[in-house]
């Protein structure tokens, strides 16, 4: 995480946030070069990393951005996930791997975009 926010200009601002109610996925805040806020979202159990413009922590919808140095992620075994594939709609390809309880999640919180689905605030 440091060196690819560094490899960016940036530095880390906080430690991470670990999952909790509303919130299933790490969260770290940094500052790239430029002063620009980002905050790299870990989902742990899909092995996936994100990142979304900084805002109101409490507003339910991330905006997803693109990952700086995602190749160190990648090395590391991660998968990267880009802003365009976050913002997929969510389609029937997405929720045959989720088991039954996640499937009742997804009909009664309606997500609609695929991020929202990875990086939710109802699990």
């Amino acid at each position: 995480m440091h060196e690819s926010i560094r490899g960016a200009g940036g530095a880390v601002t906080t430690s991470a946030e670990e999952p909790t109610v509303g919130q299933n996925y790490y969260r770290i805040s940094a500052r790239l070069g430029g002063g620009k806020p980002l905050w790299i979202l870990l989902n742990s159990a899909a092995a996936l990393v994100a990142a979304a413009q900084q805002r109101d922590r409490h507003l339910i919808n991330l905006v997803f951005a693109e990952v700086p140095g995602g190749e160190i992620y990648r090395r590391a075994g991660l998968r990267v996930a880009t802003a365009a594939e976050l913002e997929q709609p969510i389609e029937d390809r997405h929720l045959r791997v989720l088991t039954d309880d996640e499937r009742r999640d997804v009909a009664y919180h309606c997500p609609g975009r695929l991020g929202d689905l990875l990086f939710n605030w109802f699990d």
